[in-house]
Protein backbone atom coordinates (compact mmCIF):
# COMPACT_ATOMS: atom_id res chain seq x y z
CA UNK A 1 0.00 0.00 0.00
CA UNK A 2 2.81 2.40 0.83
CA UNK A 3 4.83 1.26 -2.15
CA UNK A 4 3.34 4.01 -4.27
CA UNK A 5 4.71 6.62 -1.87
CA UNK A 6 8.23 5.28 -1.98
CA UNK A 7 10.68 7.45 -3.90
CA UNK A 8 13.70 5.78 -5.42
CA UNK A 9 16.70 7.99 -6.05
CA UNK A 10 16.99 8.99 -9.68
CA UNK A 11 19.20 6.62 -11.59
CA UNK A 12 21.89 7.91 -13.83
CA UNK A 13 21.95 6.40 -17.27
CA UNK A 14 24.52 3.68 -17.73
CA UNK A 15 27.61 4.87 -19.59
CA UNK A 16 28.09 3.62 -23.09
CA UNK A 17 30.05 0.36 -22.99
CA UNK A 18 32.89 1.96 -24.95
CA UNK A 19 33.35 4.72 -22.37
CA UNK A 20 33.20 2.25 -19.50
CA UNK A 21 35.87 0.14 -21.21
CA UNK A 22 38.03 3.19 -21.85
CA UNK A 23 37.82 4.26 -18.21
CA UNK A 24 38.81 0.76 -17.11
CA UNK A 25 41.89 0.97 -19.37
CA UNK A 26 42.82 4.44 -18.07
CA UNK A 27 42.41 3.56 -14.38
CA UNK A 28 45.97 2.35 -13.77
CA UNK A 29 47.52 5.30 -15.59
CA UNK A 30 45.47 7.77 -13.59
CA UNK A 31 46.46 5.99 -10.38
CA UNK A 32 50.15 6.23 -11.40
CA UNK A 33 49.70 9.93 -12.16
CA UNK A 34 48.25 10.59 -8.69
CA UNK A 35 51.10 8.70 -7.05
CA UNK A 36 53.49 10.85 -9.11
CA UNK A 37 51.82 13.87 -7.51
CA UNK A 38 52.45 12.42 -4.05
CA UNK A 39 49.22 10.57 -3.22
CA UNK A 40 49.54 7.34 -1.27
CA UNK A 41 47.96 4.20 -2.74
CA UNK A 42 44.68 4.39 -0.81
CA UNK A 43 44.19 8.09 -1.55
CA UNK A 44 45.01 7.51 -5.22
CA UNK A 45 42.35 4.76 -5.31
CA UNK A 46 39.75 7.13 -3.89
CA UNK A 47 40.67 9.98 -6.20
CA UNK A 48 40.59 7.75 -9.28
CA UNK A 49 37.05 6.72 -8.42
CA UNK A 50 35.97 10.31 -7.79
CA UNK A 51 37.49 11.56 -11.06
CA UNK A 52 35.86 8.76 -13.03
CA UNK A 53 32.49 9.57 -11.50
CA UNK A 54 32.89 13.13 -12.76
CA UNK A 55 33.39 11.79 -16.29
CA UNK A 56 30.48 9.36 -16.03
CA UNK A 57 28.15 12.16 -14.96
CA UNK A 58 28.95 14.19 -18.07
CA UNK A 59 27.09 12.97 -21.12
CA UNK A 60 29.41 14.72 -23.58
CA UNK A 61 32.31 12.32 -23.03
CA UNK A 62 32.92 9.83 -25.80
CA UNK A 63 35.37 6.95 -25.99
CA UNK A 64 36.52 8.05 -29.45
CA UNK A 65 38.93 10.56 -27.88
CA UNK A 66 40.90 8.60 -25.25
CA UNK A 67 43.68 11.19 -24.98
CA UNK A 68 41.15 13.94 -24.30
CA UNK A 69 39.35 11.82 -21.72
CA UNK A 70 42.65 11.04 -19.97
CA UNK A 71 43.68 14.72 -20.03
CA UNK A 72 40.35 15.63 -18.41
CA UNK A 73 40.74 12.84 -15.83
CA UNK A 74 44.25 14.05 -14.97
CA UNK A 75 43.12 17.64 -14.51
CA UNK A 76 40.11 16.55 -12.45
CA UNK A 77 42.17 14.20 -10.27
CA UNK A 78 44.78 16.87 -9.65
CA UNK A 79 42.09 19.36 -8.58
CA UNK A 80 40.54 16.77 -6.28
CA UNK A 81 43.97 16.05 -4.81
CA UNK A 82 44.63 19.75 -4.28
CA UNK A 83 41.28 20.20 -2.50
CA UNK A 84 42.30 17.53 -0.01
CA UNK A 85 45.29 19.68 0.88
CA UNK A 86 48.02 17.05 0.65
CA UNK A 87 50.35 17.34 3.62
CA UNK A 88 53.89 18.31 2.83
CA UNK A 89 53.23 18.82 -0.89
CA UNK A 90 53.47 22.37 -2.17
CA UNK A 91 51.79 23.76 -5.27
CA UNK A 92 55.24 24.11 -6.82
CA UNK A 93 55.94 20.41 -6.22
CA UNK A 94 52.60 19.51 -7.80
CA UNK A 95 53.43 21.67 -10.80
CA UNK A 96 56.86 20.06 -11.13
CA UNK A 97 55.47 16.52 -10.86
CA UNK A 98 52.77 17.36 -13.40
CA UNK A 99 55.41 18.80 -15.76
CA UNK A 100 57.47 15.60 -15.51
CA UNK A 101 54.38 13.53 -16.32
CA UNK A 102 53.48 15.81 -19.22
CA UNK A 103 57.01 15.69 -20.62
CA UNK A 104 57.33 11.92 -20.38
CA UNK A 105 53.78 10.67 -20.89
CA UNK A 106 51.79 13.53 -22.40
CA UNK A 107 48.17 12.48 -22.42
CA UNK A 108 49.15 8.83 -22.21
CA UNK A 109 48.74 6.60 -19.21
CA UNK A 110 52.44 5.78 -18.79
CA UNK A 111 52.00 2.11 -19.65
CA UNK A 112 55.03 2.13 -21.94
CA UNK A 113 57.18 3.23 -18.98
CA UNK A 114 55.80 0.45 -16.80
CA UNK A 115 56.47 -2.13 -19.52
CA UNK A 116 60.01 -0.83 -19.99
CA UNK A 117 60.61 -0.83 -16.22
CA UNK A 118 59.39 -4.43 -15.91
CA UNK A 119 61.73 -5.51 -18.70
CA UNK A 120 64.67 -3.65 -17.17
CA UNK A 121 64.08 -5.01 -13.66
CA UNK A 122 63.79 -8.56 -15.04
CA UNK A 123 67.19 -8.11 -16.71
CA UNK A 124 68.90 -7.20 -13.41
CA UNK A 125 70.98 -9.74 -11.47
CA UNK A 126 69.01 -11.66 -8.82
CA UNK A 127 70.73 -9.86 -5.93
CA UNK A 128 69.77 -6.44 -7.34
CA UNK A 129 66.16 -7.55 -7.79
CA UNK A 130 66.15 -8.86 -4.21
CA UNK A 131 67.35 -5.48 -2.94
CA UNK A 132 64.66 -3.62 -4.93
CA UNK A 133 62.00 -6.04 -3.65
CA UNK A 134 63.11 -5.67 -0.04
CA UNK A 135 63.14 -1.89 -0.10
CA UNK A 136 60.28 -1.00 -2.45
CA UNK A 137 57.88 -3.93 -2.53
CA UNK A 138 58.29 -5.21 1.03
CA UNK A 139 58.99 -1.77 2.55
CA UNK A 140 61.76 -3.14 4.76
CA UNK A 141 63.83 0.03 4.81
CA UNK A 142 67.57 0.28 4.22
CA UNK A 143 68.75 -1.29 7.46
CA UNK A 144 66.54 -4.37 7.30
CA UNK A 145 67.20 -4.85 3.58
CA UNK A 146 70.93 -4.50 4.19
CA UNK A 147 70.87 -7.03 7.02
CA UNK A 148 69.01 -9.54 4.86
CA UNK A 149 71.54 -9.10 2.06
CA UNK A 150 74.64 -8.73 4.24
CA UNK A 151 75.42 -5.08 3.46
CA UNK A 152 75.30 -1.93 5.56
CA UNK A 153 72.73 0.85 5.30
CA UNK A 154 75.18 3.08 3.40
CA UNK A 155 75.90 0.22 1.01
CA UNK A 156 72.16 -0.12 0.41
CA UNK A 157 71.91 3.62 -0.24
CA UNK A 158 74.74 3.49 -2.79
CA UNK A 159 73.42 0.34 -4.44
CA UNK A 160 69.93 1.86 -4.77
CA UNK A 161 71.38 5.01 -6.31
CA UNK A 162 73.29 2.92 -8.87
CA UNK A 163 70.24 0.74 -9.54
CA UNK A 164 67.94 3.73 -10.09
CA UNK A 165 70.45 5.24 -12.50
CA UNK A 166 70.86 1.96 -14.38
CA UNK A 167 67.08 1.48 -14.58
CA UNK A 168 66.60 5.04 -15.83
CA UNK A 169 69.19 4.47 -18.57
CA UNK A 170 67.65 1.12 -19.50
CA UNK A 171 64.16 2.63 -19.70
CA UNK A 172 65.44 5.46 -21.89
CA UNK A 173 67.07 2.95 -24.25
CA UNK A 174 63.88 0.85 -24.43
CA UNK A 175 61.77 3.89 -25.16
CA UNK A 176 64.18 5.09 -27.83
CA UNK A 177 65.69 7.90 -25.77
CA UNK A 178 63.03 10.23 -27.11
CA UNK A 179 61.64 11.12 -23.71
Amino acid sequence: MHDTLRHDPPREPAPPAELGGLLARLRDGLWRYLCTLGADAATADDLVQEAMLVVLRRPEFRAEAPAAVFAFLRTTARQLWQRRGPRGVTLQQLDEADAVWQQRCGDGAGGDYVDALRHCVAALPARSRALLDAVYRDGDGREAAGEALGIGAQGVKSALRRLRSALFDCIQRRLGGSR
